[in-house]
């Protein structure tokens, strides 16, 4: 079964425009549905960057705190984050790789990169010698698959129809 390993960009993006809670709610019964099946993940530090902000978006994640959404890193996770920041300490500037690491996105891929999964996000690949580490480039470095939000919804067999 693929899993996908959200990152913060992809849920703050989607309540924020084309899938705002009060326009398309197909889409967050869609996430719970998706989170019940196993099939969709995030990390654990996803929550933290959602919780904090205030608004509906923090109140939806954190009625999904103890569900099957946010997944805490276990022994291999954290052998894998530690294999992803000594690859971007050594391959950025200190100020992008600090800036990288200090938030979720290398999570997203340690967890995607130990379960098999695809991470879902909006960054999109720069070029190799791009001075910002992006997480599609990561991806590519540890061989983990990426997609935006509409490629894991084709791969989901989604569509949301107008009864």
């Amino acid at each position: 079964m693929q899993k996908f390993w959200l990152d913060a960009s992809v849920l703050i993006e989607a309540k924020r425009r084309y899938y705002a809670f009060d326009l398309a709610p197909g889409f967050w019964q869609l996430l719970d549905q998706q989170c019940d099946a196993h099939v969709i993940k995030s990390p654990l530090e996803v929550f933290h960057e959602l919780a904090d902000s205030g608004d509906d978006l923090s109140d939806w994640a954190k009625a999904r705190r103890n569900g099957n959404l946010f997944v805490e890193p276990d022994d291999a996770v954290q052998e894998a984050l530690r294999e992803i920041a000594d690859y971007v300490i050594g391959y950025y500037s200190e100020a992008s790789a600090n800036d990288f690491l200090d938030g979720a996105d290398p999570w997203v891929i340690a967890h995607a990169k130990c379960d098999g999964g695809t991470v879902v996000t909006l960054e999109t690949l720069v070029s190799a010698n791009s001075s910002k580490a992006k997480i599609p480039n990561v991806c590519r470095e540890f061989d983990v698959e990426y997609v935006d939000t509409f490629g894991m919804l084709r791969e989901l067999g989604c569509s949301f129809v107008l009864e």
